[in-house]
């Protein structure tokens, strides 16, 4: 695990140590989608995908994602197998 995953899986669940977190990717991804920074997005994108994004929020256990967190992420993250225009959300 590079400094960068170490950094922000230590900020998004402070409770764990970080390599135990990035273990298992859908229950980081998912404390990830609750508890990261604006500036932390870009980064993460670059080591997972959009579909490993969208496969931890489908798949998220309770009580980790609040509601409005979970609701953006189903805004920007396209459905498996299709690519979504931003431009078109707000029609």
């Amino acid at each position: 695990m590079n400094n960068e995953l170490k950094e922000i899986a230590r900020r998004v669940n402070w409770f764990e140590l970080p390599e135990k977190v990035v273990r298992d990717v859908d229950r980081f991804l998912v404390y990830f989608m609750q508890y990261c920074l604006d500036t932390d997005i870009p980064v993460m994108r670059r080591y997972f995908t959009d579909q490993q994004f969208r496969h931890a929020l489908n798949n998220r256990p309770p009580g980790i994602l609040d509601d409005r967190s979970a609701a953006y992420w189903d805004l920007v993250l396209p459905e498996e197998g299709k690519e979504r225009d931003l431009r078109d959300v707000h029609k």
